[in-house]
């Protein structure tokens, strides 16, 4: 396949960026190849959808296959649906949304689907459907490492959404190409802004835990902590009380420095111990230490630009990594958590980044988790690896294969270390790495607190 190169002197006009990406049969070209002079920047900034994943994508059996590895549901081929939405997709950004006219029931595999007579989803519309819909157009995307094209959901009897079709070459109308062709003038004008110093990064953290007492049943969070504040229940609840919540969720203040960070959530940790005050409940961390309940260790960042290309940098070279050192039991939490990728728009103007699990597992793993976070967020455009373009790596991560992975490790951190910035950090980064390259896992039965020295404390509030 071909990869349209667009010059640099063009990609400062829009109607000059339309002629070079639409083609005369108003279809977008499939891959585009930016021109662009900055220097250290990686191949994989200047490249929008690499021509390998052009190539799966095109390939259906390839492309339900891929999908269906990241959790992303897909069409059966005599599929019953009642509606169907077409979406185009930049990145993180829906572009538009149209939706089909008839409410009568058809089958996925006909066809004649593709004539069905649409309408352009009002802008204002919020309801759960739509917002559902543009999620999973965005998800489905970034699973095929793409980042644009068209994406085809069907509603399935029930209010099921599955992917139909993810379109890399799609006809466009008017609509569709200014969005897309705004959006490739858009990403121009910001990559020579990516590259960050580290201290306008902010970074924030709400990583979670659960308690379990000494015969093993799940102890609710919401008999200690309340719903909101600096150490609080999440939202998931337990059984059919909603009030009944399991998960304790740390929520320290956000800084610019991740040294902060981790002592605001050490002192997080030390208030819930002193309301617990309980040394026979065991707080345990990791992905799923406690059957049907995942753990997250969501990072949040603002300062930032939120694009696919850091996402696809915090999941190569954060995710990664730390997933050779997590209890083989966590691989269950994947992918319906935990998938690459997964981030969540913040009202704030910053994002939340879901991927990774509860890390709290030991002060080693947070700090080295936390400074890793930052200095990507900084410095990403300069990483050269995108190792999860590669389907078996992507299946290494969500089968739990170590060995893959292992084998990616030194050169995920031989270009880490490569940037100027790391000596900030080595202290932490050193002792992340040596743990990952040791190959040692963490035990998620095991109560974090040890590790953490949290004394458990008596009625007064005393160390014993």
């Amino acid at each position: 396949m071909i990869t349209l190169d667009l010059p640099e002197k063009k990609m400062n006009d829009e109607q000059a960026i339309r002629e070079e990406v639409v083609t005369d049969s108003k279809t977008l070209s499939p891959s585009i190849s930016l021109e662009v002079s900055i220097p250290w920047y990686s191949d994989s900034m200047k490249v929008l959808n690499h021509p390998s994943c052009v190539d799966r994508a095109r390939d259906k059996k390839l492309q339900f296959n891929c999908l269906k590895l990241h959790g992303v549901p897909v069409a059966a081929d005599k599929a019953v649906l009642v509606r169907q939405y077409v979406i185009p997709v930049f990145q993180t950004d829906v572009l538009a949304m149209y939706r089909s006219k008839s409410s009568y029931v058809w089958l996925a595999n006909r066809s004649n689907r593709s004539r069905l007579p649409f309408q352009r989803v009002n802008a204002t519309e919020r309801s759960k459907e739509v917002q559902r819909a543009g999620r999973l157009a965005v998800r489905a995307l970034y699973a095929l490492g793409l980042d644009y094209g068209v994406v085809k959901i069907g509603v399935q009897p029930g209010n099921q959404l599955v992917v139909l079709d993810v379109i890399v070459e799609p006809k466009l109308n008017r609509e569709m190409e200014n969005g897309f062709v705004h959006s490739i003038y858009t990403y121009g004008k910001m990559l020579s802004s990516a590259v960050k110093p580290v201290k306008e990064v902010t970074i924030g953290a709400d990583p979670e835990f659960i308690m379990q007492s000494q015969e093993g049943e799940l102890v609710l969070a919401s008999k200690y902590f309340p719903r909101h504040g600096r150490v609080g229940c999440d939202a998931v609840w337990h059984g059919n009380n909603r009030s009944d919540k399991p998960l304790v969720e740390l929520r320290p203040k956000p800084s610019t420095h991740p040294r902060t960070l981790v002592v605001r959530m050490l002192q997080g940790m030390l208030y819930a111990a002193k309301k617990v005050n309980d040394a026979s409940i065991r707080w345990l961390a990791g992905g799923m230490p406690y059957p049907g309940y995942p753990l997250g260790g969501h990072i949040h960042f603002s300062g930032v630009w939120l694009n696919f290309k850091l996402l696809r940098a915090l999941d190569n070279y954060l995710a990664l990594p730390l997933m050779l050192a997590e209890d083989p039991r966590g691989v269950k939490r994947r992918p319906n958590y935990g998938f690459l990728g997964d981030f969540r728009p913040q009202f704030h103007g910053g994002f939340e980044y879901r991927t990774l699990p509860s890390w709290l597992i030991s002060p080693t793993l947070t700090k080295g988790v936390v400074a890793l976070a930052q200095l990507i967020a900084a410095k990403y455009p300069y990483l050269r690896h995108d190792f999860l373009r590669e389907y078996p790596v992507q299946k290494a991560y969500y089968r739990g294969n170590k060995e893959v992975i292992r084998g990616k490790l030194t050169e995920i951190w031989a270009d880490l270390n490569s940037l100027s910035e790391y000596d900030h950090y080595r202290s932490d980064l050193d002792g992340f790495f040596e743990w990952m390259f040791t190959g040692k896992t963490w035990d998620e039965s095991v109560d974090f607190r040890s590790r953490w020295k949290l004394p458990p404390f008596n009625r007064k509030g005393e160390t014993p």
